[in-house]
């Protein structure tokens, strides 16, 4: 081979290695381009996802500030009236824990409207649970009778309607007197003075007491909440030996208003005939007034007896009642003007601004 064949076989195999050298680049540089082109759609995929995610984000943010912009204004409360203290009563279901706030707040509160509404509040929760009802009377039960909380309830009971508050103070003094100790004739004789509430077996109850009660406290306080009306023949006997043997106690500081409730508890002669015996004793001047105070106040009829005893004590310049038995003769006896003279004559008496 020569040195020309040569020259153009190296001239082919250089042109062959140009024309595949072009072809290989040629094919890499699409693949180049899709990879590229795969990664720039992940990349865009990414930010419209975020982008996507950034936008619902705000539309919520927006959504509940527009529902904030269109829910009611707060009513501001200190444009035309005075702020009040949020409502002691939330329906936490336990009325003595309510009734326990209201306790505290009476005490350092001095808003009487407010303090009355929350009476109501109570009330109205007690009318419509009768639970609740029976829960707060087991409490009363238990509370000191002296005790704040003791007078707040019979308060708030005795507001409640008739056919509520009756039955629920009686079940409360009946469970009183029943309670073992020294004290529940009293706290019974102090929730029927309070309250007011009688019913028959309440009636009993203060009849025995009157009767058998060894405390003579006890026995006047009862007939104090007692008319003689109701009670029998026989009772009404009992009673007044009960009054008369406490009366023949010399020592008993209560004498003589043991002798006025005998007296209440007499009928017509009997009154007359223990009128007559005090005015024997003249050492009884308390029940000789007792008597004269009874007469006035129509309790104890006009006698002559009685009239003859009162002119007898007027005459008497020494007599400590002299200027009470004038009295009681001008104003519930008839008398002529000689006796009339008789006995105010050279008297300084005061009789409706008439001096005499």
């Amino acid at each position: 081979m020569n040195f020309m064949t040569k020259s153009i076989l190296t001239a082919c195999i250089l042109c062959v290695t140009f024309v595949a050298g072009y072809l290989v680049g040629s094919n890499a540089q699409p693949t180049t381009s899709v990879l590229n082109s795969s990664e720039t759609e992940r990349n865009q995929h990414t930010t419209d996802s975020s982008l996507t995610t950034t936008t619902s984000a705000f539309n919520t943010k927006k959504s509940n500030a527009e529902q904030r912009a269109s829910a009611p204004a707060p009513t501001d409360k200190s444009e035309g009236s005075i702020v009040s203290e949020e409502p002691l009563l939330v329906d936490n279901g336990d009325i003595i824990a309510l009734f326990n706030d209201f306790l505290t707040y009476s005490t350092s509160n001095s808003d009487y409207k407010e303090y009355g509404k929350k009476i109501d509040d109570i009330r109205n929760i007690l009318i419509s649970s009768s639970a609740d009802l029976a829960l707060l009377l087991e409490y009363f039960e238990q509370v000191p009778i002296d005790s704040q909380a003791s007078y707040m309830l019979v308060s708030i009971i005795m507001g409640l309607p008739q056919e509520l508050s009756k039955p629920a103070m009686q079940r409360v003094m009946e469970n009183a007197l029943l309670k073992e100790g020294p004290e529940n004739a009293t706290n019974f004789l102090e929730l029927v003075a309070r309250t007011g509430v009688k019913s028959p077996s309440i009636t009993s109850s203060l009849k025995d007491i009157a009767i058998f009660s060894e405390k003579d406290e006890e026995t006047l306080r009862a007939l104090d909440m007692l008319m003689p009306y109701e009670l029998s023949n026989v009772e009404n006997q009992q009673v007044r030996e009960r009054l008369l043997a406490a009366i023949n106690n010399s020592t008993n500081p209560d004498n003589p208003y043991y002798f006025s409730q005998l007296l209440r508890f007499s009928n017509t002669a009997q009154r007359e005939q223990l009128a007559l015996d005090a005015f024997h004793d003249e050492s009884n001047t308390e029940m000789q007034s007792i008597i004269m105070d009874s007469i006035q106040a129509g309790t104890l009829d006009r006698s002559a007896a009685l009239r003859e005893i009162l002119f007898s004590i007027a005459k008497q310049d020494q007599n400590e009642l002299q200027h009470q038995a004038i009295y009681t003769l001008l104003y519930r006896f008839d008398l002529s003007q000689n006796e009339y003279n008789d006995i105010t004559q050279g008297k300084n008496l005061n009789i409706e601004n008439i001096i005499f």
